[in-house]
């Protein structure tokens, strides 16, 4: 058993969805071109004057009030003084004593509260490019586009604990439409502060910073490597410095960038160039009224009202579009468990060969309604559905149109009725089990005739000929 307690802190950069950038009408539109969304106010020239974009403001009190946090109705602007090569004015435009929120939480399905420190609105850095011959490149679209950061108490204990509550924090921003979050295009950001201590000691030890990871997968190895590293250098009876590591995925490795600074090293002092920001009652009162069913609810309420399981309800409610989606596709279906497969495993697979959201398919929600009451009312089977879901994703037709082409048929209903009986003939085991009183074989005997009349012919077609036959035999 290990000698030693892991705390983590966790600081979330993410980037607010707006069509310009924070402090200029620089745009925000992501752009593989570099340095073409820049200008002298976001690069920081001499007698340029930045100017708040008020939409920042409601999409971070939405995120603020979202995860239980206490609104501060003054909050201000400070200057955060430091050099690096990815920071065009030489200091960055953030907030410091008076952020736009504090003291919030976020409860993991272990019921452990995480404790939310602050969160407050900045603006964000450019971003630097290192090629192979260890050539730094700098892209300052990035500088200046608006940024909620998040901070938490040392409250992890754990990696999974760390990764299921930035999950958690990524699933409530996208609900909130406040940012698209996508971790890959740098829109949000996890760094994780780690210490531990021997299990006697009481104070919390010396913490470092991981930067530079992209993905959830890379903070789960981040944290990992160092941990294994900090317990080493203990072992060994070495001491921890404070110091910001870099994470390199290719090569797997954390390697010491520079030296933590302290708050002191920043020399913050107030923004002179912006007014504070005061919030009244009824715009935090409107701001309330516009937060959609937040994802936990949700997940518990698709268990709840159409007897989904967890992990069923989770994969559901994973975006709020999908979400929508699924309750209007279902409207007024009987068996909603018969057909959680259809967004579990079928749309997903479309979704991915098209690369594109529920928003963009070519049908919409009555349509598949459409095509699910047909399995509800038993007219089709489920792989006849799979097949014609196929079919409206890539001609957006009406599920009747494609089921009335799909049973043309040169056949009559005699020709139909003899089929049948031949299957009867062939089965005449199921036949007398089924009049016996197992139901289910009725299942079996259409899909034996659905097979002998090579789908020529609908389900319903099939179902309603079967049950009168078998009613006389």
């Amino acid at each position: 058993m290990s000698n030693f307690v892991v705390n983590i802190g966790v600081e979330t950069h993410i980037q607010i969805k707006t069509k310009s950038k924070i402090f200029c009408d620089c745009s925000t539109e992501f752009t593989d071109k570099p340095n073409v969304n820049v200008c002298p106010i976001c690069m920081g020239l001499p007698g340029t004057m930045p100017t708040l974009n008020f939409e920042v403001i409601p999409l971070a009190l939405k995120t603020a009030i979202a995860l239980n946090c206490i609104i501060n109705r003054i909050s201000g602007f400070a200057r955060k003084n430091y050099f690096y090569p990815d920071l065009p004015k030489g200091y960055q435009i953030t907030q410091h004593k008076f952020p736009l929120a504090h003291s919030g939480y976020i409860i993991l399905k272990s019921g452990k509260k995480i404790r939310i420190r602050r969160l407050h609105i900045e603006e964000d850095t450019g971003k630097m490019i290192h090629d192979q011959d260890e050539n730094s490149l700098l892209d300052f679209n990035r500088a200046g586009v608006p940024l909620m950061e998040i901070v938490t108490e040392p409250d992890f204990n754990s990696k999974e604990e760390v990764i299921e509550y930035l999950e958690r924090l990524q699933r409530i921003v996208r609900y909130l439409d406040v940012s698209s979050a996508n971790m890959e295009s740098g829109e949000f950001r996890g760094e994780p502060n780690i210490s531990i201590r021997k299990k006697e000691e009481g104070l919390l030890g010396v913490k470092t910073e991981i930067k530079n990871l992209n993905s959830f997968k890379a903070i789960e190895k981040g944290i990992t490597f160092e941990i294994e590293r900090q317990k080493m250098l203990l072992d060994g009876g070495q001491k921890i410095e404070s110091v910001t590591m870099l994470y390199d995925e290719k090569k797997q490795t954390l390697k010491p960038m520079r030296k933590k600074e302290s708050i002191s090293d920043y020399r913050y002092f107030p923004e002179p160039d912006l007014p504070d920001i005061i919030l009244s009652e009824d715009l935090i009162e409107k701001i309330k009224n516009t937060i959609p069913e937040l994802p936990e609810k949700k997940v518990e309420r698709f268990k709840r009202e159409y007897n989904l399981n967890d992990e069923e309800s989770e994969i559901i409610c994973q975006y709020k579009d999908y979400a929508d989606f699924f309750e209007k596709s279902i409207l007024g279906i009987k068996n909603v468990k018969r057909l959680t497969n259809f967004y579990i495993r079928e749309m997903p697979v479309i979704l991915k060969e098209k690369r594109m959201g529920v928003k963009d398919l070519p049908f919409d929600s009555d349509k598949l309604n459409a095509l699910f009451k047909m399995v509800d009312e038993e007219k089709i089977n489920l792989n006849l559905a799979q097949n014609i879901l196929k079919e409206i994703s890539s001609t957006g037709e009406h599920p009747d149109i494609i089921l009335k082409r799909a049973f043309e048929s040169d056949l009559s209903e005699d020709d139909l009725k003899n089929l049948i009986i031949q299957v009867l003939d062939e089965n005449k085991k199921e036949v007398e089990r089924y009049k016996n009183g197992e139901e289910k074989l009725f299942g079996f005997l259409v899909g034996q005739c659905m097979k002998k009349t090579k789908n020529r012919f609908s389900p319903g077609k099939v179902n309603e000929i079967l049950r009168n036959i078998l009613t006389k035999k």
